[in-house]
């Protein structure tokens, strides 16, 4: 983790020692979540993401956090859900676990998404190197995108036989416009960092990443009510459309995940990905 100019250096305390797939630390009133499995790209199990709820809940609870910095390493923020645990889940108990799991997918993917869309901290994301699936799904929840030129946006959601999942088919046309997020969702076109800057996806271009910890400690001491007063006002217009828009699409994900063109691409998707 960088330690950026005049930033107070970044603290571990006792109750994040709990985490074993995050890494939280505290800079003054700034928490940072990182993904922290680096040895597959960050991707996301289901240990991860109800880990990420509880640290979200951490950082809600704290009176004394006002602005949470999610982010990954320099190869990946996360390169989406980890298909080779699927792989091996099936290897391992069979096809009926497998269908279990898909069939709390919907459960987990609106339990994240609402977790993310109630927290009353300002909530950024840090973006370097992969950011696929629901990496994507993550930051377009978030309430400020950063990135580096190293960053690759990609849902493969066609690729995999799926749709739009996480409200992504609301959220991504409000920060793209509706021709670019088609695009990205219906042909898995991938968007780099400078044109994720140039089509509205990210508020700037990340070239110093001290002076960006630098930033977001100085932004974390601003007046917290008057955070949590404009972040509401902001989401008001659009909380239910997205909600709307997540009820949606799990009703759709949840046909297609009982066809076999989702089963058969997932696991050769799956299989390609150990290699």
């Amino acid at each position: 983790m960088s330690e950026g100019g005049n930033a107070a250096p970044a603290t571990p305390t006792a109750n994040f020692k709990t985490f074993r797939e995050l890494r939280l630390e505290r800079r003054g009133a700034l928490l940072e979540i990182q993904f922290n499995r680096p040895a597959v790209q960050n991707a996301l199990r289901r240990r991860t993401v109800y880990e990420l709820l509880r640290a979200l809940d951490v950082a809600n609870a704290d009176e004394t956090v006002s602005l949470v910095v999610l982010t990954g390493n320099a190869k990946a923020f996360t390169s989406g859900n980890d298909l080779t645990d699927l792989l091996a889940l099936q290897r391992k108990s069979g096809t009926e676990a497998l269908d279990l799991h898909f069939r709390a997918s919907n459960y987990v993917m609106k339990s994240l998404v609402k977790k993310m869309l109630n927290n009353r901290k300002v909530l950024v994301a840090l973006v370097q190197g992969n950011c696929i699936g629901l990496g994507v799904v993550i930051c377009a929840l978030c309430d400020i995108i950063y990135a580096t030129e190293s960053a690759q946006f990609w849902m493969p959601f066609s690729q995999l036989g799926l749709c739009a999942e996480g409200a992504t088919s609301w959220t991504l046309p409000q920060l793209l416009g509706r021709s670019k997020a088609a695009e990205l969702l219906l042909f898995g076109e991938r968007l780099d960092g400078k044109a994720a800057l140039q089509h509205g996806m990210i508020a700037s271009l990340v070239t110093d990443e001290q002076e960006f910890w630098r930033r977001m400690e100085q932004h974390s001491r601003l007046p917290a009510a008057s955070l949590r007063s404009s972040k509401k006002l902001l989401l008001q217009p659009w909380r239910q459309q997205l909600l709307d828009a997540l009820d949606a699409e799990c009703e759709q994900l949840e046909a297609l995940r009982l066809g076999p063109t989702y089963r058969a691409q997932i696991m050769a998707f799956a299989r390609r990905s150990k290699l």
